[in-house]
């Protein structure tokens, strides 16, 4: 992409780190609760997650370290200097099909729960297609426009969340989260791998950061979009587990959607809360698939040398049929789960053996100065 346009297309601190947290808040709002609950089995599964984002905010340091020794650069560019031609676009085209994957993912997701809560007559694929048709127009409109829907819809969002959460202290026994690593801590790792799997996202920085205005804000805005995501996550599973304990959130496919149905708002302001709660559920999940669907067409675009737009329809088809590739919700849950393995080993081990190089080599100049 030409400088120019990346001048039109210039972010701010404040954008890049409200384009952090909603790549990340997604799925695991309605997912994490059991998973943890399985996982851990006790009711010390918060305590994961909040252990998980500390060291979401880690692997986010090395990023935001990596990104901001090539100013104005994606990794999908700077990345071939480090490693060189081959290597660094065979990484570079990796990070690619893992966005398109997680679109795929994400959108199957959307259509599972749009179908059973809001329009259970019509069938997903329409569901889905449609999403499709809304997202094609915002991914081709660049990042500037993604990142101002973001600005106006992320805010909504988190009043949601934490109007949830504040309502949903009705049903909530804090009885249901003792005791405190009573069987030790042995149980409150193993809900760290789950937990950091739902902490996907931060890794947009890669390329979001060569858009900002002044790069050297590049780790604060991680940092608060991890750090907003970490606090709403931990909620979440705690009062999810207040509300319907830690065996009860391992029996039910959707916890956090059970806690909602049964909130009521005083007033009859509004009789059913989970409609509300599910149509910006199903926002916040569209924004973020916006993001990784321009992720995977910018990266295929700057691989190729061609514009990015094009890479965006040639890519919807792709993302439809691994959307339609699971035959059922354990299917679906299970390349969920694929998926953030392959972040963790992505974005988790690949950054920091290339800040090594880059380091060893001394490629790179670091953000001295801001961007134009």
């Amino acid at each position: 992409m030409k400088t120019k346009d990346r001048s039109k297309e210039a972010i701010t601190a404040t954008q890049a780190a409200m384009m952090t947290a909603k790549a990340m808040i997604g799925t695991g709002i309605l997912v994490l609760p059991q998973s943890i609950g399985k996982s851990v089995g006790t009711p010390d599964g918060w305590l994961s997650v909040l252990l998980s984002g500390m060291l979401a905010m880690m692997f986010g340091f090395i990023i935001v370290k990596l990104s901001q020794r090539f100013p104005g650069r994606t990794y999908y560019q700077y990345s071939q200097e480090i490693v060189g031609k081959w290597i660094g676009s065979c990484v570079g085209a990796m990070m690619c099909l893992y966005y398109i994957f997680s679109s795929g993912y994400l959108l199957r997701v959307m259509g599972e729960v749009v179908r059973m809560y809001l329009l259970d007559k019509t069938p997903i694929t329409i569901i889905m297609l449609t999403f499709m048709g809304v997202a094609i127009y915002m991914t081709t409109a660049g990042i500037n426009a993604i990142a101002q829907l973001i600005e106006i819809f992320l805010p909504i969002i988190v009043l949601i969340m934490v109007v949830f959460i504040i309502f949903s202290f009705g049903d909530f026994e804090l009885d249901n989260l003792r005791p405190i690593l009573g069987e030790g801590i042995a149980p409150l790792l193993k809900g760290i791998e789950p937990s950091i799997l739902s902490y996907s996202g931060f890794e947009v920085m890669l390329f979001v950061t060569a858009f900002m205005t002044d790069a050297n804000k590049a780790l604060k805005a991680t940092f608060a979009g991890i750090g907003l995501t970490a606090v709403l996550y931990t909620l979440i599973v705690a009062v999810a587990i207040g509300s319907l304990t830690v065996e009860e959130v391992q029996t039910v496919t959707w916890p956090t959607m059970s806690v909602a149905m049964n909130i009521e708002l005083p007033g009859g302001f509004f009789e059913r809360f989970e409609s509300l709660f599910t149509v910006l559920w199903v926002i916040s999940m569209f924004t973020a698939f916006v993001m990784y669907h321009y992720g995977g067409s910018l990266g295929f675009g700057q691989l190729t040398g061609k514009n990015f737009q094009l890479y965006a329809y040639l890519s919807l088809p792709c993302i439809f049929l691994i959307a339609i590739w699971p035959s059922n919700l354990n299917k679906l849950f299970k390349l969920g789960d694929y998926i953030g393995y392959a972040s963790f080993f992505m974005f988790g081990t690949i950054p920091i053996i290339f800040l090594i190089v880059a380091a060893v080599r001394r490629v790179g100049h670091g953000t001295k100065n801001k961007r134009a």
